[in-house]
């Protein structure tokens, strides 16, 4: 070819291309219009500058299209990033048209319908963000051809369906997030991912075991499978992944051992096996990356591991955050932490689980870093060692073990660093920023800290918990002090201490908080110990405390007047102490009290009349005590009062009739006291017990006191209405498909938090009511029985084959559930005792809570939370119609199949499954032949009500009919497991 020639031919070629860019130059903007006229809202505006009398790409163009980039040379768009601003619309198929399109970022616009599969056109598209979109549907098979993909986000939608096969390992990829969707089925990673460098799938319904595949993923740094139905081991080679940094598999169904294969993977900086985190059942999802939509975290913690953590993973040398609460392990604590060069722990949280053995010296020694350490209901013994730096932890739990001796002087040498937000950024770690951002946030204290420690500009608290609490610790008390660079926070930190519930003995010390008025507040608690000798006037130097509850000790002496100088005191509790002497009128100017709890002491003289001062005040409990005088007239200015217990004193006077103006009152005992007088009419007060023992006062009720003008009468409860109890057959589904709900609904009081030890009230001379471990109530037999009417049917909410429940309202503001259980359902109450304590450290959000038990000859019963919105007899009677639509059934039966599903798989120790059968609740087996017979006939619809099976779901209302048939079998060979039945509910809402 000669010269001319080829000069011509590359001119030819250039104006081909030239022409060819043209072209496509014009075609993105048609594609970009086209976009436009896809959404219908833009309240910001932003597409304004959107318009065909300019060029995206135009270089001579004024203003630019919003969140369009181009390529100079071409001048075709590369780029197009539009996050938020409040857009609303759907995703056009003709955006495949973009063809040099490299980043597609639509983060948090509200898309409707599907992500289009023209995407798949895309061939140069580098990053593809559609992240809380709003999207559903599938994800399409087209976007794993990509070949150019490096990153895709596609979280926070509601994406259902399977991932598609090689779509994990394909290409380049080397970021992919699928999170927080409804993606169900297996997992499969392609045998070429070598490229995969994160990998986010947390929140969705995947299931099966974890594919050992991903030891493959050798550059793999961080991997997130948190949340999902994953079953069987931790495949031992994710031991093989080199560069792995971030392990989450909490929230899932994995069992059998944590394999020390882990160990292998020597930058491992964060493991987190389990997470009893709950966000609630919705969680605004906010800068994080989320279009704000409500999200269902609800899912439980069904990991439940065998044998104890490998040594070798703790003692990994760059692992700064082990994360396993509640995981059922068992073994002992390393104690060759010193071996180690250096230790990089930060956080360790092995609370709720079966620890035996001590706490070693040398964690304290080596792991100088320490800010968050939970290692609270375990077995630990012995003693607690003084090389722990407690004082600069963040967090510090070791309560309710078996440790004992006396507590040490922590070490505070050297300054402490608290700033969480710089873990992992010195200059020895291998996590980098964005490890940090993924994994720290999920992490309950770390996040918490870490957003607290960040918004130095804003009025935030750092709270620095220490607890001690539930031991057997004995001696004098030692002094306790927060981390000096703690204070450096101008006077931002909060410090909760909690020593109850030890052997303490000794005089209080003065200086028990060293640096306490340097701190933004104080919470101190220490109550039942052995607490003896008076309060020393000094004690009142504290300033900054804002909660002081000392009750079941030895004090003596008077309360120092001092006290009156505590002005941020809400709460003081020295009740069942042996304080002798009067009442100082300085109490009166604690203005922002709420209880004031001195009952059960040796007090005399009178009540104060500037009590009635304090206008925040809730409680005030004087009670068994030697007061005299009368009830001062002022107590009405009171205006908070929710309780007023003046009961075992010797009072005498009239009962002011001003008291009947406090229209909070709900809880008031005057009993056993010397009053006379007539009994004024109080709206809220209907227990004559209250007035009891006052020989000079009128009979109650009082027929001659008149309620004061103005105050509302409370209606009566409402009782059921026997004609309404006609069974309605559409929520036979329900009551078919869980047919062990019956037996469900009353063991599941049983299975909550580990037994606490008794109060000791002995000076009361009150029956015992035994009190779980997360029971923040005072429970005795007195206050249970009061609160219920004398299991009055007044306060009569439920029966059933197992007992009657009643309504009782222990504090104000605060309902209890108290079933009295028939005894002649139980074995003796041996048996009785023997299952609840087997039991008692199992919980669930979907279990009732169980706060105590009471166990006597003649008269068992149970004290757990008030479900304020009824029981599952009570909407199926009770409710409207309005409720009974598909998206309530749904809800209820999920909520029921993950409780019993955590009942059959996550018990520690795990339970056999329940025999489901009908045969031993009376009525049952009738509807259960019933419903088979209309299965079997094809007359479905007979079995629901007319405005449920009209409401347009009749196919998820067969699907879930027939689910519950299978589960009424003969034989429990041929009933679905619960995991099975938990899944295919799953999938009838995708």
């Amino acid at each position: 070819m000669d010269l001319l020639s080829w000069l011509l031919l590359a001119l030819f070629s250039i104006s081909t291309a030239v022409l060819s860019s043209s072209n496509q130059s014009q075609d993105d903007a048609l594609c970009l219009l086209n976009f436009k006229d896809s959404i219908f809202h833009d309240p910001n505006n932003l597409l304004l500058t959107w318009n065909a009398l300019t060029h995206p790409c135009s270089a001579a163009a004024v203003v630019r299209w919003y969140g369009v980039s181009c390529d100079p040379l071409s001048a075709t768009v590369v780029s197009l990033n539009l996050t938020g601003g409040g857009l609303l619309g759907v995703l056009p198929p003709s955006i495949g048209n973009l063809t040099n399109l490299r980043v597609l970022s639509l983060n948090r616009i509200s898309f409707s319908g599907h992500i289009p599969p023209e995407l798949g056109k895309l061939k140069s598209l580098h990053t593809l963000e559609l992240q809380g979109c709003n999207f559903s549907g599938s994800i399409p098979d087209q976007i794993r051809f990509l070949s150019s993909l490096r990153l895709l986000n596609l979280s926070y939608n509601s994406l259902s369906g399977s991932i598609p096969n090689g779509l994990i390992g394909s290409g380049r990829l080397s970021v992919i997030d699928l999170s927080n969707n409804q993606l169900s089925g297996g997992l499969t990673v392609s045998d070429h991912c070598e490229f995969l460098q994160c990998l986010k799938l947390s929140n969705n319904f995947l299931v099966n075991e974890i594919p050992p595949e991903i030891g493959k993923c050798s550059n793999l740094r961080t991997l997130l499978l948190d949340g999902n139905i994953f079953q069987g081991r931790i495949p031992i080679q994710i031991g093989q992944i080199s560069q792995l940094r971030v392990l989450d598999v909490s929230r899932n169904s994995l069992t059998d051992t944590i394999p020390p294969e882990l160990a292998n993977s020597l930058k491992l900086s964060v493991v987190v096996l389990t997470n009893l985190v709950d966000l609630g059942s919705s969680f605004y999802v906010g800068a994080n990356g989320s279009a704000g939509s409500v999200l269902d975290f609800s899912r439980g913690e069904f990991n439940a591991f065998d044998g104890g953590i490998p040594h070798e993973l703790l003692l990994l040398p760059n692992l700064q955050i082990l994360w396993a609460p509640r995981a059922n392990l068992g073994g002992q604590l390393p104690s060759n932490w010193s071996n180690l060069h250096s230790c990089s722990l930060r956080a360790l949280n092995l609370g709720l689980n079966n620890i035996t053995g001590s706490v070693p010296e040398s964690l304290g020694v080596m792991c100088r870093n320490l800010t968050v350490l939970d290692l609270s209901s375990n077995g630990l013994q012995g003693y607690l060692p003084r090389q722990l730096r407690v004082p600069c932890m963040l967090y510090f739990n070791i309560s309710r073990n078996s440790l004992s001796g006396a507590l040490p002087q922590f070490e505070n040498r050297g300054g402490c660093d608290f700033h969480m937000a710089y873990y992992g950024r010195d200059e020895t770690s291998v996590l980098d920023e964005v490890d940090i951002q993924e994994v720290y946030f999920n992490i309950p204290v770390c996040g918490y800290q870490m957003n607290v420690v960040a918004a130095v500009d804003f009025d935030s608290t750092l709270v620095v918990a220490h607890d001690f609490s539930r031991n057997a610790f004995a001696g004098p008390l030692p002094l306790f002090s927060v981390g000096d660079d703690f204070l450096l926070t101008r006077g931002r930190a909060s410090y909760k201490l909690f020593l109850n519930n030890n052997n303490f003995n000794g005089t209080f010390p003065i200086d028990l908080i060293t640096n306490c008025n340097d701190l933004h507040s104080l919470f101190l608690t220490v109550s039942a110990n052995q607490i003896n000798g008076v309060l020393d006037a000094k004690f009142s130097g504290c300033l900054r405390i804002i909660d002081f509850e000392a009750a079941e000790n030895q004090i003596e002496g008077s309360i120092p007047p001092e006290i009156g100088n505590l002005e941020l005191l809400q709460c003081l509790d020295l009740s069942s102490n042996r304080l002798s002497g009067s009442l100082p009128n300085q109490l009166g100017e604690l203005k922002n009290a709420k209880q004031i709890l001195l009952g059960d002491n040796n007090l005399t003289g009178k009540i104060p009349a500037k009590f009635g001062h304090l206008a925040s005040l809730e409680t005030l409990n004087l009670s068994y005590n030697g007061l005299t005088n009368s009830i001062p007239e002022s107590l009405a200015n009171a205006t908070s009062l929710e309780m007023l217990l003046l009961d075992h004193n010797n009072i005498s006077g009239g009962i002011p009739f001003s008291l009947s103006t406090l229209s909070r009152l709900i809880q008031l005992n005057l009993s056993f006291n010397n009053l006379s007088g007539h009994i004024p009419h109080f709206p809220r007060i209907t227990d004559c017990t209250s007035f009891r023992g006052n020989r000079f006062l009128h009979s109650c009720p009082d027929q001659d006191s008149a309620p004061p003008a103005g105050i509302p009468i409370p209606s009566e409860v409402q009782k059921p209405q026997r004609g309404q109890r006609k069974v309605k057959s559409f929520v036979i589904a329900i009551c078919t498909s869980v047919p062990i709900v019956l037996c469900a609904l009353v063991v599941t009081a049983f299975f909550l938090i580990g037994r606490k030890r008794l109060r000791r009230v002995a000076s009361l001379h009150r029956n015992v009511v035994t009190a779980f471990a997360d029971a923040t109530l005072e429970l005795n037999y007195d206050n249970v029985v009061r609160a219920t009417g004398n299991f009055g049917t007044a306060n009569l909410i439920g029966t059933g084959g197992f007992g009657s429940t009643y309504k009782a309202e222990l504090v104000p503001g605060f309902l209890v559930a108290v079933k009295k259980l028939s005894i002649g359902r139980f074995q003796g109450t041996q048996q009785f005792d023997a299952e609840i304590r087997t039991l008692g450290r199992i919980r669930h959000k979907n279990l009732v809570t169980l706060f105590g038990y009471y166990v006597g000859e003649d008269e068992m019963f149970l004290v757990y939370n008030f479900l304020s919105g009824g029981n599952l007899e009570h909407f199926i009677h009770q409710k409207s119609g309005m409720d009974k639509h598909w998206p309530t059934i749904y809800k209820i039966a999920m909520d029921i199949a993950q409780a019993l599903t955590f009942l059959h798989y996550s018990c520690v120790p795990r339970k056999k499954s329940l025999d489901p059968s009908f045969s031993e609740y009376g009525n049952g087996f009738t509807v259960v032949a019933w419903a088979k017979l209309l299965i079997k006939d094809g007359r479905y619809s007979e079995f629901f009500s007319p405005d449920l099976w009209e409401s347009g779901s009749q196919e998820n209302l067969v699907a879930m009919l027939r689910l519950a048939s299978s589960c009424t079998g003969e034989t429990l060979s041929v009933r679905p497991s619960m995991k099975q039945v938990l899944e295919k509910l799953k999938q009838l809402h995708s």
